[in-house]
Parts: structure tokens; C-alpha cells; sequence
């Protein structure tokens, strides 16, 4: 750097640099600490949206639905006069012809899979206890294909399943309460009472406790003899190669299919609104100590150029612009906000390494035993940008009035 204005402004932070020095820590620490807050919120959401789409898919197809217009006339050979009632469209329960909207959807290239799946409530009873479940039956090579069903086995086989006609499913939540192991006979109750001996093969964990704590599994064909609901589908779910287009697709598949259809994001709009309240939450908080450490800077350059109003002075006179002792002082924030950036993205990145090593027992919305934690560059990105605004603010003021500093005042005693 040639710059006269750069050498000058690295004598002037040497003179302060255990001041200037406490700010740049401050920096350091400003800019740390907000990456790691971002990576363990955002972390946690990415967790869970990765969650429901390995276990709900990208999309969900469910009941059938008919407009409700009615003709009336035709006033002129292209127009058509139609009264609708006051109830759009009506609606009959489930998916009549699963396998042929399964053939339908595979022509679509966003559409890796689907899997029609048969609901029902229904009890289970192990030993003197009983609970209430969501007996689901499904195609297991194409639920395998769907979701990431195959991945979430914590115990037993999926081969004992798929080769076991009374196998069954059950999550972790579930079996933990009621104290299952995989290999133990259970009852099924379903509607009508009638009450069917099922062999446990498989105990999976998604990582939703809620999903976890209702959802029993069993072949397609065991539950709809025990539901009592043959040849009927429940609703249906649509694995998409891109997630994010999922309200558009569903949106489509809706005028397609004459079936409602809902998108990941509109079924879980509300959880995510909770993880997006906390991630900003925290980046508030967390931007405080970068907003304090640009307090720190503002006070320590103000009072640089109150002790060097005669060299600013001499420096005029030999020539030099208003704006080149301007640059003086917006050259030290700029050093001081270099190493706060530099050494700063390198403590967040050593947090966000602790951090998601550090073992929990979380058993809420999430079953996690570490803290999750996401790296991305975009962390970085902005702790970087709203430091630079922060230490760039705070250099400007001081930056400005050492500039309007006029040298002949100041050499005869009187400049302000």
C-alpha cells in the first residue's frame, strides 16, 4: 500500500493500538459469536426440515376434490355463464386410484417417488399397557424410495419386515414409553375392535418426537384388512429432486389430479416461523457486542483527533486534502475491521466446532444427543458485512471532523 494517508494512519493506530486493540477484541468477538449463533439455529432448522422431508416427503396428496359450478347458458358460442355455490369444491376422503396417479406423476421429471400410504386410528397393547397410534400401511419398496425410512432404522431389520407379513414398525418416542424391543409381540386393536398380533422388526427414530411418539408401520394390505378400508388410499407422498419448488408443484398437481395437495412449507409454516423468530433473535443479541465494540472505535479515534489536531493542521498545510485526512482515520477502522473479520470468522469457526460437540439430551420437537450445527460461508458473509458497517460508521465521524479542521486556526491556538 503506497498510499501517504495508509502510513500515516498506521503511525496514528501504533499510538493507540491497546486502545484500538481492546476494540478490535471486541470485534473478534462480535463477529465470532454471531457465526456460531447462526450456525446452531439455523443448524437445528436444517435438521428438521431434512427430518420431515425424509419422513413426510417433498409434497402430500390427499383427498379428492369436485368443483361446484354449474352451467347455465351459453350467451354467446364462445362464452359460457357458470354460478358456483357457496362451497367451491366438495370433497370425498382419501385417494381412490393411487397407482394410476402414481403413473401420472412419474411422467413429471421433479418427481423421484411416491408413496400411497393407508391411515387409521387404532391402539397398541403391550402387557397391561395401551396406547393410541396412527396405524400406517405402505408400499414398502416404494416408501423406501420416498422417504428416508431405510436410514432411520435404530433397531431390528428391514428385512425381517419386508419378509414378515405381521411385522410392524415402531418409533423410538413410542417404545421407549411403553418399554418395546425389537423381536416383541404386540397387539394392534384396530376400529372395530378387532385385535390382531403383530411382531416387531423394525424400531426407527426420525429425530421428531412427535412423529415418532404415533406412527406405526405396517405392510399396505395388513392395515387395510384391519381398517377395514380395501382397495382405498389415505393420501399419497411425492418426493420432489428439488424441495423448494414444492408449493408450485403442489399448486399444479392440484389442477392435475382434481386432489388437494400441500407443499412441506404449508404444512410446516408454523415451526418454521418459531426457528426463523429465533434465528434473528439470536443475531440481535448477538450483534450488540459488534455494535458496542463500534462505540469502542468512535470514542478512541474521537479522541485521536482531539490530541492530533496540530499535526492534522501541519498535514494540511503541506497539501494535503480535506479528503486525505479523512482517509487517515477511515484507514485505521478499515485495519481495525480487517482483523476483527480475519480472527473473528476464525474464533466462529472454532465455536461452531465446540458447539457441536458439546452432548445433549434433547427429547422435544427434536430428539437430538449433540447440538446441530450448519457450515455455511453465508454465516460468514454477513458477520462480515455488519462489522465492516459497524467499524465503517464508527470511523466516519471522527473521519469527517478531522477533515473540516482548518490549519491556520489550529496552528495559531484558536481552531475548535
Amino acid at each position: 500500500m503506497h498510499s501517504p494517508s495508509f502510513h500515516i494512519a498506521i503511525q496514528f493506530l501504533l499510538a493507540h493500538k491497546r486502545s484500538l486493540g481492546l476494540s478490535a477484541l471486541g470485534v473478534i468477538f462480535g463477529v465470532g459469536a454471531f457465526i456460531a449463533a447462526l450456525a446452531q439455529t439455523q443448524g437445528f432448522e436444517t435438521f428438521y426440515i431434512n427430518t420431515v422431508l425424509g419422513s413426510e416427503g417433498s409434497l402430500v396428496i390427499t383427498d379428492r376434490f369436485q368443483e361446484e359450478h354449474t352451467h347455465i347458458l351459453n350467451a354467446k358460442p364462445d362464452v359460457d355463464l357458470m354460478v358456483a355455490s357457496q362451497q367451491q369444491r366438495k370433497f370425498y376422503p382419501g385417494i381412490a386410484d393411487a397407482y394410476r396417479i402414481i403413473q401420472v406423476l412419474g411422467t413429471y421429471s421433479q418427481v423421484v417417488a411416491c408413496s400411497p400410504i393407508v391411515e387409521g386410528r387404532a391402539f397398541l397393547r403391550s402387557g397391561f399397557s395401551t396406547e393410541a397410534i396412527s396405524l400406517q400401511g405402505i408400499d414398502l419398496d416404494l416408501h423406501l424410495r420416498t422417504t428416508d425410512f431405510g436410514k432411520q432404522v435404530e433397531k431390528g431389520s428391514m428385512d425381517d419386515f419386508r419378509n414378515d407379513p405381521s411385522g410392524a414398525c415402531v418409533g423410538a418416542s413410542l417404545a421407549e414409553r411403553m418399554h418395546l424391543f425389537a423381536g416383541q409381540d404386540i397387539f394392534i386393536i384396530g376400529p372395530d375392535n378387532e385385535t390382531r398380533r403383530f411382531r416387531i422388526d423394525v424400531i426407527y427414530e426420525t429425530g421428531v418426537w412427535d412423529f415418532d411418539i404415533k406412527n406405526v408401520f405396517v405392510h399396505m394390505r395388513t392395515a387395510q384388512s384391519l381398517l377395514h378400508k380395501p382397495y382405498f388410499t389415505s393420501f399419497m407422498l411425492v418426493k420432489l429432486r428439488d424441495p423448494s419448488r414444492a408449493p408450485e408443484m403442489a399448486s399444479e398437481f392440484e389442477d392435475l389430479l382434481s386432489h388437494s395437495a400441500a407443499s412441506w412449507q404449508q404444512r410446516q409454516a408454523g415451526n418454521l416461523q418459531i426457528f426463523d423468530a429465533l434465528r434473528i433473535s439470536a443475531a440481535i443479541v448477538v450483534s450488540m457486542i459488534i455494535l458496542l465494540s463500534g462505540f469502542g472505535i468512535f470514542n478512541v479515534l474521537s479522541l485521536s483527533v482531539m490530541q492530533r489536531t496540530k499535526e492534522i493542521a501541519i498535514l494540511r498545510s503541506m497539501g494535503y486534502e480535506r479528503g486525505d485526512i479523512a482517509a487517515i482515520f477511515l484507514w485505521q477502522g478499515a485495519c481495525v475491521a480487517v482483523v476483527g473479520i480475519v480472527f473473528g470468522s476464525g474464533l466462529g469457526a472454532l465455536l461452531t466446532f465446540i458447539i457441536s460437540k458439546i452432548p445433549v439430551n434433547f427429547r422435544g420437537i427434536l430428539r437430538t444427543d449433540y447440538f446441530i450445527v450448519e457450515w455455511s460461508p453465508f454465516h460468514y458473509l454477513i458477520g462480515a458485512v455488519l462489522a465492516a458497517i459497524a467499524v465503517f460508521i464508527a470511523s466516519y465521524v471522527p473521519a469527517r471532523r478531522a477533515s473540516k479542521l482548518e490549519p491556520i486556526e489550529t496552528l495559531r491556538g484558536t481552531g475548535q
